[in-house]
């Protein structure tokens, strides 16, 4: 049994279920008293308790009991409800699927139809039952192990999870074998595992709960960062923006490099970095025809100085070498930085060190020489960072006075890449807390849903996208007491051809 400090004892057995008992002639077995945190803080959440696998609760190659999944969503839900911690807690309702298994995605659009927040599932992972041959005085050996497992409804993620096992041993004397069996299943074991399970469960939520609640700013977690709290509105944002229906056909030469670096070694977090680069991710599978296996995703700090520079420099280069007709598109959301020495501006990688950029950062002059090499027939490169040092996005040494960066190069030129970047050099690249979100990249993905689709054919071309991008930044960042105007490299009198390049087609 847990015992933890503050417990409220719930009791699962009821005195009619024991009269109950006596009277079909089992004999009365003492149920465990099972204990959850009553805690001060109350969790404000719907938990729905949804299916239970009890394909491994046989006995003789036979079902043990057909009573044992709802059982112990029964006993779950009871002894959570009487905690009085949760807004609601409920049985999930799930559609009769004759003859087939529902999925998760059925299971958890279920939940969201009972405007459920969280979901515990589980399964009975091994069960052993050694019960009498003979009618009478035999012992009853039972063992299960039972797996909880918790969701976020909104999200679908996994937050929380949880084995338990117990082993129950009862003298069966004058008991019919199966009813025997049947009662200490329901009545013993399942509470003893839950007994097990819940009280860890809910003081992890009422912990998840009130970190939730307090201040962003001092290293505390905030809602919208848990796993656990604020996953309706991010779901709610991730619909929004969800990638648009294409008519673009898969690209088997198409090749894409996707940097992402929010929480950084040594600097300041950089707001929404991953999200960011996890839904451009998604718009090129689902929206521009690139396959997955052609992506290389660097988040964190998977995205060092030694890998930014093998995958830009050897990884891309190698898969157009091979197929000289290839696409190629880098995404970088990140810090950059300015180097006042020699005017340049840097990526700053997740072990960069804006005091030594030279020997940690990734400059831009390398960046573009390497992607302007390439044979490839379109490179298409969009930053969400900024060089000026002033904040935002981008960093500076300490000391260092901020210093307006000019990004643009001369290799640009080349008739085969088109860069968007978030801001001027002497512009900060600012995040967008409402969509959470960079302000850039959130509007460089709502222009490709078909926002940017001026003249209505049906496509969004370079020049479309970035007439769209600049002004709904340049406005929204007013808005946000900022000036952000987003760059389109080398500069439309430059560009040529590439203003019409066809970037997606959309189903209408």
């Amino acid at each position: 049994m847990y015992t933890r400090r503050r417990l409220l004892s719930v009791h699962v057995f009821s005195p009619i279920i024991a009269a109950l008992l006596t009277s079909a002639c089992v004999p009365y077995i003492p149920p465990p008293a099972l204990t959850v945190p009553a805690g001060e803080q109350e969790v404000p959440v719907v938990l729905a308790v949804g299916p239970i696998d009890t394909t491994k609760v046989t006995h003789d190659g036979a079902p043990a009991s057909e009573f044992v999944e709802g059982t112990i969503q029964e006993t779950i839900k009871n002894t959570l409800s009487r905690t009085q911690i949760f807004k609601d807690v409920a049985v999930l309702k799930l559609p009769a699927q004759a003859g087939k298994a529902l999925d998760a995605e059925q299971v958890l659009a279920a939940a969201r139809a009972q405007k459920a927040d969280l979901l515990l599932v589980g399964e009975v992972k091994e069960f052993e039952a050694d019960v009498p041959v003979w009618l009478f005085g035999s012992r009853y050996d039972v063992a299960l192990r039972f797996q909880a497992q918790l969701y976020n409804v909104h999200t679908g993620g996994l937050i929380w999870k949880k084995t338990e096992k117990v082993t129950v041993a009862r003298d069966g004397s004058g008991i019919k074998r199966q009813e025997s069996l049947d009662a200490i299943v329901r009545y013993v074991v399942v509470p003893s595992v839950t007994a097990g399970i819940l009280p860890p469960l809910v003081e992890h939520l009422q912990t998840e709960y009130l970190a939730s609640l307090k201040s962003p700013g001092k290293g505390r977690v905030t809602a919208e960062a848990s796993t656990v709290f604020g996953g309706a509105e991010l779901a709610k944002i991730d619909a929004e923006l969800a990638p648009p229906a294409s008519k673009v056909a898969p690209k088997d030469h198409a090749y894409a490099v996707i940097i992402g670096i929010e929480d950084y070694r040594d600097l300041p977090k950089v707001d929404y970095a991953k999200r960011d680069a996890e839904m451009v991710k998604q718009y090129l599978i689902k929206a521009l025809g690139y396959r997955e296996q052609n992506i290389v995703m660097m988040l964190n700090d998977n995205a060092t100085r030694s890998r930014l520079k093998a995958r830009l420099e050897k990884w891309i280069p190698k898969q157009v070498a091979e197929h000289p007709n290839s696409e190629v598109f880098v995404y970088y959301g990140g810090h950059g930085a300015p180097d006042p020495n020699t005017n340049q501006a840097f990526l700053v990688p997740y072990d960069g060190d804006p005091a030594f950029l030279e020997e940690t950062g990734y400059s831009l002059k390398e960046l573009y020489k390497a992607l302007g090499d390439l044979p490839a027939t379109q490179v298409t490169v969009v930053m969400d960072s900024c060089f000026s040092g002033s904040g935002g996005r981008s960093v500076i040494a300490k000391g260092t006075r901020p210093m307006l960066i000019k990004v643009e190069n001369p290799l640009l030129a080349a008739q085969n890449v088109v860069v968007l970047s978030a801001a001027a050099g002497n512009q900060i690249s600012s995040a967008f807390p409402e969509k959470r979100h960079g302000l850039f990249t959130y509007y460089f993905l709502k222009g490709l849903q078909g926002e940017a689709d001026f003249n209505k054919d049906g496509g969004v071309d370079v020049e479309e996208l970035y007439s769209y991008i600049k002004p709904q930044v340049e406005l929204a960042a007013r808005r946000m007491n900022a000036e952000q105007s987003p760059q389109l490299l080398p500069g439309m009198d430059l560009l040529g051809d590439r203003a019409k390049l066809r970037l997606i087609d959309l189903q209408r």
